[in-house]
């Protein structure tokens, strides 16, 4: 990954990376706001911002995939706290190591807060809440088995009880309801193949935003039994289609009754580019030059 959003109050948060991680502030129609940090891991040499979230205390958790950990920092970009050991061995697969994380979820603040943290990599411990009130780190199950293993975890979406990570290397979306395996989702393309997710969001109750990349760029909107019900955009550089996809985050205001119509943020290119799509697949631009670019 070379890149993540995620979209708070109105503000989209960009994560990029080449060696050193940045994280920069937009208003939705691209205009640079005051967030805007740098950040790199001194042991490693280099950072990553392979995820971003924000919790009810306005910190942004970052998951720093060669460091091993995820950081929360203020809107100032100061480091107010860290998750994960960066001592532990990387290959070491146990409950409360996080090896390559690549997304992070953080529901709620201080007294309540729960981290959700996808990691890449054939592991089983891929998949873990860590519930910072009680000093306890919940391990979830792939597919129900507990000796089971994920295969590339790529990112994750969560809706109430409801939590949807996407495998990209088992080409499927896992479902999990209050930290119990529900049930998968295959993610096929328009002709019935295959494909690796590697971010998605929710659009409604009934319908998934989900990007894939192998064995070609696209974005799709799924039902909840993984049918594709449109293809948004397809492989290609120009303005309205999409290449190497890295993140969609959708605009939360449009799952309100009465609210306007969603708009879905897509960062592609490598993590260079963000562009504005509708729920039918009308693109309205992309945004000027991202900061570290």
């Amino acid at each position: 990954m070379y890149g993540s959003l995620t979209l708070h109050d109105g503000v989209l948060y960009v994560g990029r990376q080449a060696k050193t991680a940045w994280v920069s502030s937009y208003d939705l129609d691209g205009r640079p706001l005051q967030t805007c940090f740098s950040f790199c891991d001194e042991t490693q040499g280099r950072s990553s911002a392979s995820g971003l979230a924000m919790d009810d205390d306005h910190r942004l958790w970052v998951a720093d995939q060669p460091a091993g950990v995820v950081r929360a920092f203020t809107l100032f970009g100061v480091q107010v706290a860290c998750v994960g050991d960066p001592e532990e061995t990387r290959s070491r697969d146990a409950r409360g190591v996080l090896g390559a994380p690549a997304d992070v979820l953080a529901l709620g603040s201080d007294d309540e807060l729960t981290l959700v943290i996808a990691s890449h990599g054939h592991r089983r411990h891929a998949l873990q809440l860590f519930h910072a009130h009680q000093g306890r780190v919940q391990s979830l199950r792939p597919l129900g088995d507990p000796r089971g293993v994920f295969r590339d975890l790529s990112g994750l979406a969560q809706a109430g009880e409801w939590l949807y990570a996407a495998e990209e290397g088992a080409g499927r979306i896992q479902v999990f309801r209050s930290g119990d395996f529900h049930y998968s989702l295959p993610v096929l393309d328009g002709r019935g193949r295959s494909v690796g997710p590697v971010a998605l969001d929710i659009l409604d109750e009934n319908t998934l935003v989900v990007a894939v990349t192998s064995p070609t760029s696209a974005l799709l909107l799924l039902d909840l039994r993984g049918r594709v019900r449109k293809i948004l955009a397809t492989e290609g550089t120009r303005v309205g289609e999409v290449s190497a996809l890295e993140d969609v985050v959708v605009e939360q205001g449009g799952l309100r009754p009465g609210a306007a119509q969603a708009r879905l943020l897509v960062l592609d290119q490598d993590g260079t580019r963000v562009q504005v799509f509708s729920p039918e697949g009308q693109c309205y631009g992309c945004f000027p030059r991202l900061a570290g670019t």
